[in-house]
């Protein structure tokens, strides 16, 4: 065998468990390259310094054991704790790396299996590309540069933005400035066809309290790029009570005699429209604009259905 030094047998003892937990003592010393008395004192100065070694003697074999949960640099988790985190994982929409790290926790943790009772979603591949670079340009402060396919205009265009917020979703968006334009702007990630890092082009930062305010004034990864208005509509029961508590995000509602008054301060006064469009004859609005842009919808429908508006 050849000579190492005490450092490198140590190395070597360190990899040896981290790739297998227990060893029979001479077969260790055959795996690191040393003699059986310089293992078994390397592995006893070990244990003397507080390293999570076990032995045991079965004559005429002396075997040393690290724990399962034993990984130099890693966390330890709890048993509940694991459970807890594999019912994280399931509801985690289906993605590679979401894969990975399940297989990887079963691998180590023999009699744990994830429910397949939870149905989750599927990541769109695009998101699965793309979404890791965007959340990388979000927190180092470094300008995104990438291709987007806008629905509204059909063609796809190659820009740099500045990300300030990422919305996981489903569907996965993002807040940012666009540096064409200068303004904030939403983006979905499923519309996005390539995407880097780009360090040569100036981040553009924006107050945390402007990024909230434009959240605020969002409905639906929506924002008209005007100022906010507030909107007002009713809706009678009993379909009030759905709507109670299935707002959208920032709407108010309190009751009011035979239903809910529901308000709205928004720069997305389509998709707020829209939604009062959906509860039917149920809803009436209470404010100028929506009630002319319900309309408008309204007439929309009935002249694609071939009839004309009352």
């Amino acid at each position: 065998m050849g000579t190492r030094s005490s450092g490198e047998t140590i190395s070597a003892i360190l990899k040896a468990f981290l790739d297998q937990r227990t060893w029979r003592q001479a077969e260790l010393a055959r795996h690191v390259g040393v003699a059986p008395p310089v293992i078994h004192k390397r592995l006893c100065e070990l244990q003397a310094q507080g390293f999570p070694l076990h032995s045991e003697r079965d004559h005429p074999h002396v075997y040393w054991s690290v724990p399962k949960s034993w990984f130099p640099g890693g966390v330890v988790f709890t048993g509940e704790q694991v459970t807890e985190l594999l019912r994280q994982l399931s509801r985690m929409p289906k993605s590679r790396a979401r894969d990975q790290l399940v297989a990887t926790l079963l691998q180590c943790l023999p009699g744990s299996a994830l429910n397949t009772n939870i149905v989750a979603g599927q990541t769109a591949t695009r998101e699965e590309l793309y979404q890791p670079v965007i959340e990388d340009a979000a927190s180092g402060s470094v300008s995104l540069r990438f291709g987007y396919f806008s629905a509204s205009r059909g063609n796809e265009t190659t820009r740099h933005a500045s990300v300030h917020r990422v919305l996981i979703g489903p569907p996965a968006r993002f807040v940012a400035t666009c540096h064409r334009t200068g303004k904030l702007r939403w983006f979905r990630v499923a519309n996005v066809t390539d995407a880097r890092l780009d360090a040569d082009e100036p981040f553009r930062p924006v107050a945390s309290e402007t990024v909230q305010a434009y959240l605020r004034e969002s409905l639906d990864g929506f924002h008209s790029g005007a100022a906010a208005a507030t909107h007002v509509f009713t809706v009678r029961e009993p379909e009030a009570r759905w709507v109670a508590r299935n707002l959208m995000a920032e709407m108010q509602c309190e009751d009011v005699p035979g239903g809910v008054r529901v308000t709205a301060t928004t720069a997305a006064l389509d998709p707020l429209a829209r939604y009062v469009v959906g509860l039917g004859g149920a809803a009436r609005p209470l404010t100028a604009a929506l009630e002319e842009a319900v309309a408008a919808l309204a007439r929309g429908a009935l002249l694609a259905l071939g009839r004309s508006s009352p």
